[in-house]
């Protein structure tokens, strides 16, 4: 599907937020060498110059319930629809053009062919899974560059937003030192294999109470203090981690990355039971909307990314990638990780001779990028596959929302996740 978004009217009174939300206070001298080149203010609107204007970028979604791999993902992909709002009202004139793979390999093939058939320069796939492979196969033939916000393949002409396996490893081996590690495993699942004491293996019809009590037992029988690492889709792990906290076991939970995703927190609070709380941490980087409340060029990115996301959700006009339904149903969840994404693709168009595929895809390969550029991430650089520099860290989760996004529909009550203490 090809959209345009149209340009949302604004009050200049939004200009105050984003004030409001940037802590005042007096830099660190290394933040101040740091962020030296963000403007105090970021502006909402993002220009572009080169060969930006009237150009074409490819979005790649899986839409459908939890047996659509990747699905869990397609609400935060809006993230990049808000970029693309950002750009074009400074007169950037962007298509974006998204497609839906519907979780399948012939879907994803189906879905390349069409974008690159409409010339876009680069796609932002905001989704996961096998079902991936031969789509970037046929992308790497066409030389169209692929930035993967939520996952990563190894193959060229691909750069992710994710943290490598390694350094997730690195992480945990540190932070599970002394600890018996448990890692439950869906099958066909493939995310990260920490090493571990014990591996429980598991499908998605498992039952995740009787799960919970195994567990408990086994946690009860340790003579040392147990962490469970659990490596599964976003759906599983909720229902897992609401029937071990349920059942009152005393284990550290450890999460797969897809637990920051829009779709484990609408599974972890669905249901009967009210849950005010969830104690379990994660692995991956600082992209959540506590951010903006940073005193450093990310937050002032931040601020400025979720202004733009509170007028596009108060707006009557503006509507979800796929132009089905209003973009307020999904304003809550769309993710900074997809707007980087898209910010990135841009300003490598804006460097390139043109906004072909291949010159996007070889300018790609030297970016390096900071929050002056627009991201909200920090330093991002391209010569490495996996482009945030940082290390990843440990997050934490808490369940509610920081008022950052405009009139959300009043059932909307997220998991956000921010550095663990």
């Amino acid at each position: 599907m090809k959209s345009k978004i149209a340009t949302v009217g604004a009050p200049l009174a939004v200009i105050a937020l984003i004030v409001a939300l940037v802590l005042v206070a007096i830099f660190q001298t290394k933040a101040q060498e740091q962020d030296h080149a963000v403007a105090v203010t970021v502006p909402v609107e993002l220009k572009a110059g080169g060969s930006v204007k009237g150009g074409s970028i490819g979005l790649l979604i899986t839409v459908g319930n939890e047996n659509a791999e990747g699905s869990e993902w397609n609400q935060a992909a809006a993230g990049a629809q808000v970029a693309v709002e950002r750009f074009n009202r400074s007169g950037a004139d962007i298509t974006l053009v998204t497609e839906d793979d519907r979780g399948t390999a012939s879907g994803a093939v189906a879905a390349v062919r069409s974008m690159a058939d409409q010339n876009v320069s680069g796609i932002i796939v905001a989704t996961r899974g096998e079902h991936l492979k031969e789509a970037v196969y046929l992308a790497q033939q066409l030389d169209i560059p692929l930035i993967f916000p939520y996952h990563s393949l190894d193959a060229e002409g691909t750069w992710s937003f994710q943290a490598d396996d390694q350094s997730m490893k690195n992480l945990m081996t540190v932070h599970s030192a002394g600890q018996r590690l448990i890692r439950v495993d869906q099958e066909n699942f493939g995310g990260v294999e920490y090493a571990a004491d014990q591996v429980v293996n598991v499908t998605a019809d498992t039952d995740t109470e009787q799960l919970a009590r195994d567990l408990s037992q086994q946690v009860k029988d340790s003579k040392v203090p147990v962490a469970i690492a659990i490596n599964a889709d976003p759906y599983l792990q909720a229902r897992i981690v609401r029937s071990l906290q349920d059942l009152g076991v005393d284990a550290e939970l450890i999460l797969d990355p897809g637990a920051t995703s829009p779709a484990f927190g609408s599974s972890y609070l669905s249901g009967d039971v009210k849950r005010s709380t969830i104690n379990a941490v994660s692995i991956g980087y600082n992209s959540g909307d506590a951010v903006a409340l940073q005193s450093d060029g990310e937050g002032r990115s931040m601020s400025a990314y979720l202004q733009m996301v509170k007028i596009m959700s108060d707006s009557s006009n503006a509507t979800s990638p796929l132009g089905d339904q209003p973009f307020s149903a999904v304003a809550g969840a769309a993710d900074s990780r997809s707007h980087d994404s898209l910010v990135a693709l841009v300003r490598a168009m804006e460097r390139s001779p043109s906004n072909k595929a291949k010159d996007v895809k070889e300018t790609l390969q030297g970016l390096k990028l900071s929050p002056a550029d627009g991201i909200t991430s920090g330093s991002v650089d391209f010569s490495s596959q996996h482009v945030v520099q940082a290390k990843p860290i440990l997050l934490a989760a808490s369940i509610g929302n920081l008022d950052m996004r405009g009139s959300l529909p009043s059932a909307t009550v997220g998991v956000q996740w921010f550095p663990q203490a």
